[in-house]
């Protein structure tokens, strides 16, 4: 018996919401190429047939994982996006808590980008314009709290953005590495504050 008109799209929403929720934490645990499509069935509660019915392919159902994530790392970075120069700088300083917050995306986020570091793929990609993305917003801030004084003349804005960037993936990957020991809350704070001490205008 098929199931009324009305239930048939909430339905199909509702699965593949649970497929890509299922595949986000199979590949955030085992990699892309470790997690099976038949796993990640079986982890949604679905058949074979019903996973692929909503993603034909295994690269299908990573791409919309990434774009999902993606959608929620731009919600994360919103609140620092709506701030400028030194303010931009200073709400970095929480933004590891941020990531601390999503423990699944950023388990993610680090097993992609490092399972498609060299190879040419949408996944390499989407990683590469991310970063350049992101040194861009720091660059652009640390040029701006320059040019208002807040910071000092001689400071090199991609060179800061480049350093901040690493430290906030070092911590990234010691965070997920030592199960939380290692903060990246904490270790953001702290290095957010030494920067802006160390390039605070005498």
């Amino acid at each position: 018996m098929n199931a009324p008109a009305g239930t048939r799209q909430p339905r199909g929403l509702a699965r593949r919401a649970a497929i890509l929720d299922a595949a986000r934490r199979l590949f955030a645990r085992q990699g892309f190429k470790g997690a099976s499509l038949a796993a990640i069935a079986q982890e949604a509660g679905l058949t074979d047939a019903g996973l692929i019915y909503h993603f034909p392919t295994k690269n299908d159902l990573l791409l919309a994982v990434i774009e999902a994530g993606d959608a929620e790392q731009d919600q994360a970075l919103a609140p620092v996006r709506a701030r400028r120069g030194l303010a931009l700088l200073r709400r970095l300083a929480e933004f590891g808590a941020d990531l601390e917050a999503d423990p699944v995306l950023t388990a993610l986020d680090v097993t992609l980008s490092a399972e498609h570091l060299q190879e040419d793929s949408k996944v390499n990609r989407y990683f590469v314009q991310r970063y350049e993305r992101f040194r861009a917003l720091l660059a652009g801030a640390f040029e701006e709290a320059r040019a208002a004084g807040d910071l000092r003349a001689d400071l090199d804005p991609a060179v800061e953005a480049a350093n901040m960037t690493a430290v906030l993936d070092g911590l990234r990957l010691q965070w997920l590495l030592s199960d939380g020991a290692v903060s990246m809350a904490g270790g953001m704070r702290a290095y957010v504050e030494g920067v802006i001490a160390r390039l605070s205008p005498p």
